[in-house]
């Protein structure tokens, strides 16, 4: 290398360390936003909720090398133990709710003790012994059984948990799920606002199954047991395991609590969403490409692609993985995602496309936590017919633009999956709680797997579990 290239090289390289090592405190800070923001769908809760993307979009497309590890390193701990402190007492007293009543001593006894074996979980309690390990996985297994002790004494009555049901028992019966229709459980009224005018008759929603066939597969093993939200629950505990994979710090092993503790896991349960599927997926596609496991990365894209409609949007930020994306990752990939959605497309291409595009259902849904509504809501504008462009152009520019200026690393392509996801619903013209839960399981996982502060920049270090690109 000739002494006129070496000076521009470095700095390449460390730029790119630079970015490696961006502040991962943004991207947690940016998560708790979006859980504490998503359950309302007042103007603050839109507010937070940009906030949020402003400092994830620093994080990715400003990264700044802190001199002052010292601080950071207190910062992060500090904010990662506060999250899972809250998060681990809001869960519990959920849980706990389900075994008696609120407020009584056994009901403190209870979340006091969930919350006591979630810290000693996340190694919070005592460090650095190595014996503990044992704690994380006791505490997910006691999480489980209290999650079915909730979902047993808590029905859901939401038309999701019908379909899911519904749909799982018309595909193991040989009948396609997207031409069945379900019973009514709503009032007139609220039927109007769900589904729109003309589409509830006799009683019944005559609209077919409105997610991709994954949704089904996936709920498939919780019909068999007695409830499909046992299949949430599970994709949780993988979400966790996952993140616990990831880690490589007391920070990321503690932060991996919230695979199933963060403060909105209970209600997506309750509410029979599939999000939590889409999670688990990413966590575990980050987990193998930074383990560099080819087929594993390969199944997981492929079935992460086709897990909600809405990720024909992140497509673009693939170009920050492509030095993973081999022809053989590629074509494995297309191969899975193809093998689970054409099978029930091609029974009835038209009927399919209908329900999982919406057709028909209503426009705009007032009650959206998102800025497009919002602004509906307020002034009357945008028109109609922007609903379905400016969630598109809004996401698509965003992903195009992360693509080209993000860190090339997989940990940035979860926060960029993140940003871009949490652009694309702000300016939809329905966004609810589980919409936002996928957007803080992205940030999450990105923070987790984002490499530690770990002393002086040199531009010739290397992130662990990552390589620079255009090596020479």
């Amino acid at each position: 290398m000739s002494p006129d290239v070496l000076p521009a090289f470095t700095d390449v390289i460390t730029k790119r360390v630079a970015a490696a090592e961006s502040p991962r405190i943004l991207l947690l800070f940016s998560a708790l936003l979006v859980m504490m923001f998503s359950t309302g769908h007042n103007l603050v809760n839109v507010a937070g909720l940009l906030v949020a993307a402003g400092v994830a979009a620093v994080a990715l497309l400003h990264p700044m090398a802190i001199r002052k590890r010292d601080w950071l390193g207190r910062a992060e701990w500090v904010l990662i133990v506060s999250l899972v402190i809250a998060g681990l007492i809001l869960t519990g007293g959920r849980l706990a709710h389900s075994l008696t009543d609120l407020l009584s001593p056994t009901w403190v006894a209870v979340t006091a003790l969930y919350t006591i074996l979630g810290m000693a979980g996340a190694l919070l309690l005592i460090l650095r012994v190595p014996h503990m390990r044992w704690a994380f996985a006791l505490f997910v297994l006691v999480h489980a059984v209290m999650t079915v002790a909730l979902l047993r004494s808590s029905p859901a009555h939401i038309d999701v948990e019908i379909y899911l049901r519904d749909g799982s028992a018309a595909l193991l019966h040989g009948h396609n799920p997207y031409t069945m229709t379900i019973p009514n459980i709503y009032p007139p009224r609220l039927a109007e606002l769900f589904y729109g005018p003309g589409t509830v008759i006799n009683g019944r929603v005559e609209f077919g199954f409105p997610y991709l066939p994954l949704a089904l597969l996936v709920a498939i093993p919780g019909h068999i047991l007695g409830d499909v939200r046992y299949s949430q629950l599970i994709a949780m505990m993988v979400t966790a395991l996952a993140l616990r994979g990831l880690a490589t710090d007391r920070v990321g092993r503690a932060a991996a609590v919230l695979g199933v503790a963060s403060f909105s896991a209970p209600l997506v349960l309750l509410g029979a969403w599939t999000e939590p599927t889409s999670v688990a997926l990413l966590a575990c596609l980050v987990l193998a490409l930074e383990r560099r496991r080819q087929v594993p990365a390969a199944l997981f894209l492929g079935l992460l692609l086709v897990s909600k409609q809405y990720f024909v949007i992140v497509i673009p930020i693939l170009w920050l993985i492509r030095q993973w994306l081999t022809r053989r990752v590629i074509l494995i990939g297309l191969g899975i995602a193809a093998a689970v959605t054409l099978p029930l497309f091609l029974v009835d291409p038209a009927t399919f496309w209908k329900c999982i595009m919406g057709i028909g259902q209503v426009a705009l849904r007032p009650d959206s936590t998102s800025l497009l509504v919002s602004s509906v809501n307020a002034f009357g504008w945008p028109p109609p017919w922007t609903y379905g462009v400016l969630p598109l152009a809004g996401g698509g520019l965003t992903a195009i633009v992360l693509a080209l200026r993000a860190p090339r690393t997989p940990p940035a392509f979860a926060a960029c999956v993140g940003l871009t996801l949490l652009v694309t619903i702000l300016l939809s013209k329905q966004a609810f709680m589980n919409y936002y839960f996928l957007v803080s399981g992205a940030l999450l996982i990105a923070a987790v797997a984002w490499p530690a502060p770990t002393g002086p920049q040199s531009p010739t270090a290397e992130p662990a579990g990552h390589q620079l690109d255009n090596q020479p």
